[in-house]
């Protein structure tokens, strides 16, 4: 069964617990940020914005860029409900430096945007977009999952989020397969319809419900999508191509050093030559 694509973008927002990410990941983007000097950025791939909405509490000047419409709606919606005027446009990879008119002082792109680059040829056409959007000595973070661990492991399955939402109970469960260069993620998420929640509550009301509906009210949502591979050993060449130096690996936002094998998760800094 498929699902609405805003829906499917809400759900997005839903899976991850933001207030603890946040919390988790704000001291780190402030050290870099204070370590360059940064008073202005742009997030790529901001997706429902949260990030930028956190970048810009801080007084810093914040664009967030997005290609998906779903997406921005849901980036306005979260700007309005904390009273941010952080700028939201739309736009992809190969466009930032047209877009913002200018250079910042910073640009992130986290949350597994980057690997939607498809290709060898995009990936290059995204960092070079990268590098121009970016003052000299301007920093870069990128964020996304540690490649590497996933295809030497072989990983299949990631852990099951359980989440209690107005519109019910949600399971969000993705699964891996790999292709040469590639990595095909299979998000999957089991619905229960809140009213089928609301009425359980007594055991009195259950063998009507279960005779009305055997399977319990839940449904099944799915979607796929194609990460272009991007391990460690990849992206600091390109990065070195495109004009990046001072590159430094993380396997964390509490700053240790990356673990390739070990890992999550990858989180690069550069700044631009």
């Amino acid at each position: 069964m498929s699902f609405g694509k805003h829906n499917e973008e809400r759900e997005y927002d839903e899976l991850v617990n933001w207030d603890a990410r946040l919390a988790r990941e704000a001291p780190f983007f402030r050290r870099v940020f204070a370590e360059h000097d940064v008073a202005s950025v742009a997030d790529v791939g901001t997706g429902s914005a949260r990030h930028a909405i956190m970048y810009r509490s801080w007084g810093l000047h914040v664009t967030a860029i997005d290609p998906s419409d779903d997406m921005l709606e849901m980036a306005r919606e979260n700007a309005a409900e904390a009273g941010s005027d952080v700028r939201i446009l739309k736009g992809g990879f190969g466009e930032v430096r047209d877009l913002l008119g200018t250079t910042v002082d910073a640009l992130t792109c986290t949350g597994n945007a980057l690997p939607h680059v498809r290709s060898l040829e995009g990936l290059r056409a995204a960092l070079d977009d990268f590098a121009a959007s970016l003052r000299p000595g301007g920093v870069l973070v990128l964020h996304y999952l540690n490649h590497a661990r996933l295809i030497g492991r072989r990983v299949r399955t990631m852990d099951p989020v359980f989440r209690e939402t107005p519109s019910g109970d949600k399971f969000f469960l993705r699964l891996l397969d790999y292709a040469e260069e590639g990595i095909l993620f299979d998000f999957v998420t089991l619905v229960r319809d809140a009213a089928v929640r609301e009425a359980g509550h007594t055991i009195e009301s259950w063998p009507a419900t279960l005779d009305e509906d055997p399977t319990g009210g839940w449904s099944l949502r799915c979607r796929r999508s194609l990460h272009f591979a991007i391990p460690a050993d990849r992206i600091e060449p390109e990065l070195a191509r495109a004009g990046f130096g001072d590159v430094t690996l993380y396997g964390g936002h509490d700053g240790h050093a990356l673990d390739v094998g070990d890992d999550e998760s990858l989180i690069v800094v550069a700044t631009r030559r």
